[in-house]
């Protein structure tokens, strides 16, 4: 092999292609054309590409034979092509002229004289003969359709003509690519990643020793399984200490053979992204299998690739959160959030500078709330599409329930936020096992106050709550519906918040044997919804009018079931009270209501907003009891009941 000389040092591989390819069209054209443009005669002038080559007064096939002896020895991206390929000096024009034609406006002026009229990128039969004429090399277009630079995807073949007439054509990113430009592709895009990503110290020693198993070559790459944002730390840190840039790639180019190059050639780590439901596989893109790569999951899915590895991704313990919290919110007490609230570095850090930032915009001091809404904001585009923020903020005056129900509810809050941490110095089989999520049944008819009860407990550790839109998750083909509540499960883990399932007995309630298709299908729904459910390691509200109606087997996976009876007399009195609030009629009058009107809290509620639009010109400011016993007797009327007698009679007085 010979080596450059040492003044070619100084020139890069696209002057030597650019060169080459316009001294080959001129002189090409000078050969076929009967007559000779003024640019074909300029550009058929091989003095330049002696100078390059350090070889004067050759002729062209001395030329070429000089070419062919140096490329091995081309420095950069375009010269490691031509050794990993073993390219000659033909294959070296062949793939030049496709990326110089989408750079040089000349080169394109000298195809458009060669071939037929309109068509500016080199048709094959135009590049066999060149090959033939100049290099030497006696290709035929149906070589071209089986060469190496064709097959690996550095170049396309446009057109629909028949093969002779057919185009090459090359995506000219690439062309800047090879000629070691950074590029932006469409589908793709640069992780970025805080200075010092925080990671758990367990999985810092673990990614380190895989680090170490990629660089000896005996895993070729990762599938992380975890919160998405500590998968993708985990994935930058690998980039990091091999040297390559990380880039996301998304999955509507993750097929395409370009991806291949740009992550070999361009110095990528390319990260996939794949929304696999329960059952699903993706097989990993060939380009892809040549360089090293990782595959972000959820819970579900596989991968199929030889020389992955699998490893799980566990979030910030407890005390690491604590630290990043106090460091991002001086003076603030971040305790609760910090103990309840089982988010990535990034998350704490996007969650913290909006806050802040809301918090200087109200001209307020941090306060719960703003860390509430700024978590809301960064859920919200995820979980939207399968279920509804409830972002009402329920304080403990607005909630009347019995006081044994009242203190389970305030253990069941305790649990939700201790859940990390209560099994710590229990015994072996606890701390061994322990799931860190919390799954709740609350039981009662409608109007109970369950929805309110959920809220109150979001509030209580100021965790974003969503109620799941069953319609949005259920979808009549096989498959789908599993899918969509894996992803929203995942989503939901992501962002730590608390969902709420409404009419649990809808997902949940008892199975049949199975004797008809639609009961097996619906029997394995139930069965992977129990799973599911069970390994998420969030908070999860169920609501259900009745617990007859819940599978049992799903009964023995609860780890709270809070039953919400009617309210008595006195607890009717204090929600009749509690919704009047200064607008409130006399006392007696609330206590006859409260005596005679057992309706639960949510017909109350529609009771008292339907009085409040009255305005009767004696009663400017408090409710007239005449509103209020209208507006009660139409929420018996939807009942299809009557308005009891005794109220009745008062009305009429």
């Amino acid at each position: 092999m010979s080596q450059l000389p040492p003044s070619f040092m100084m020139h890069s591989g696209q002057e030597l292609a650019e060169t080459v390819v316009l001294n080959a069209l001129a002189l090409f054209a000078e050969m076929h054309l009967p007559q000779t443009p003024e640019l074909v005669n300029q550009m058929q002038d091989t003095r330049h590409l002696q100078a390059l080559l350090q070889q004067p007064q050759r002729s062209w096939l001395e030329l070429v034979d000089s070419l062919e002896q140096i490329l091995p020895s081309l420095p950069g991206t375009l010269g490691q092509v031509l050794r990993d390929y073993r390219l000659n000096a033909a294959d070296f024009f062949l793939l030049s002229l496709c990326g110089v034609v989408e750079s040089h406006h000349q080169a394109a002026l000298l195809i458009g004289l060669l071939q037929q009229p309109q068509q500016l990128r080199p048709e094959l039969h135009l590049i066999c003969s060149i090959c033939n004429a100049l290099f030497n090399r006696p290709y035929t277009p149906l070589d071209v359709l089986q060469h190496p630079l064709l097959n690996a995807g550095f170049v396309n073949l446009d057109g629909d003509e028949p093969l002779p007439l057919r185009r090459l054509k090359m995506v000219p990113q690439l062309w800047q690519l090879l000629n070691g430009k950074t590029i932006d592709w469409p589908g793709c895009r640069t992780l970025s990643l805080p200075e010092q990503p925080l990671l758990a110290t367990e999985v810092q020693q673990r990614s380190d020793q895989l680090l170490r198993l990629i660089a000896q070559g005996r895993v070729k790459g990762l599938v992380l399984r975890g919160e998405q944002q500590n998968c993708l730390l985990v994935a930058g840190k690998l980039a990091h200490e091999l040297g390559l840039q990380p880039v996301v790639i998304d999955a509507s180019v993750s097929q395409d053979k370009q991806i291949g190059i740009l992550a070999r050639y361009g110095h990528w780590l390319p990260i996939l992204k794949p929304l696999l439901g329960p059952g699903e596989h993706l097989l990993l893109p060939d380009a892809l299998t040549l360089v090293t790569s990782v595959v972000v999951l959820g819970r579900d899915g596989s991968v199929d690739a030889p020389g992955l590895v699998e490893m799980t991704v566990t979030g910030l313990p407890l005390l690491q959160r604590q630290g990043l919290w106090q460091a991002l919110l001086t003076g603030f007490n971040s305790a609760v959030i910090a103990e309840s609230a089982q988010l990535s570095a990034p998350a704490i850090i996007n969650i913290a500078e909006h806050a802040q930032l809301q918090a200087i915009q109200n001209q307020e001091s941090l306060n719960p709330q703003h860390l509430l809404h700024a978590r809301f904001l960064q859920s919200a585009d995820q979980l939207r599409l399968l279920a509804q923020p409830v972002e009402r903020q329920v304080d403990a005056e607005m909630l009347i329930l019995p006081e044994t129900l009242s203190r389970q509810l305030q253990h069941l809050i305790l649990r939700c936020q201790q859940r990390e941490t209560m099994a710590q110095g229990l015994g072996a089989t606890l701390s061994g096992g322990v799931n860190n999520g919390v799954r709740a049944l609350f039981i009662g008819e409608s109007g109970t106050g369950k929805t309110l009860a959920a809220s109150y407990l979001a509030t209580c550790f100021a965790a974003p709550l969503y109620r799941v839109d069953l319609a949005a998750v259920m979808n009549k083909y096989i498959g789908e519906t599993e899918k969509n509540i894996s992803l929203m499960l995942d989503h939901a883990a992501d962002h730590d918040v608390v969902l709420l399932l409404d009419e649990a007995d809808t997902l949940f309630g008892k199975r049949s044997d199975g004797g008809e298709t639609s009961e097996r299908f619906a029997n394995m729904l139930t069965n992977f919804l129990l799973t599911r459910i069970e390994q998420h390691p969030g908070v999860i509200i169920l609501t259900s009018n009745s617990q007859s109606r819940i599978d049992k087997a799903f009964m023995r996976r609860l780890d709270a079931v809070l039953e919400f009876p009617l309210p008595d007399a006195e607890q009717r009195y204090r929600l009749w009270q509690s919704h009047f609030g200064a607008r409130s009629p006399a006392d007696e009058f609330v206590k006859l209501l409260a005596q005679h009107c057992e309706l639960p809290g949510g017909y109350i509620r529609n009771a008292v907003l339907n009085a409040a639009v009255f305005v009767e010109a004696n009663h400017p400011h408090n409710l007239s009891k005449a509103s209020v016993l209208q507006a009660l007797a139409w929420e018996y009327q939807k009942l299809g009941r009557q308005l009891p007698a005794q109220l009745d009679r008062f009305r009429r007085q």
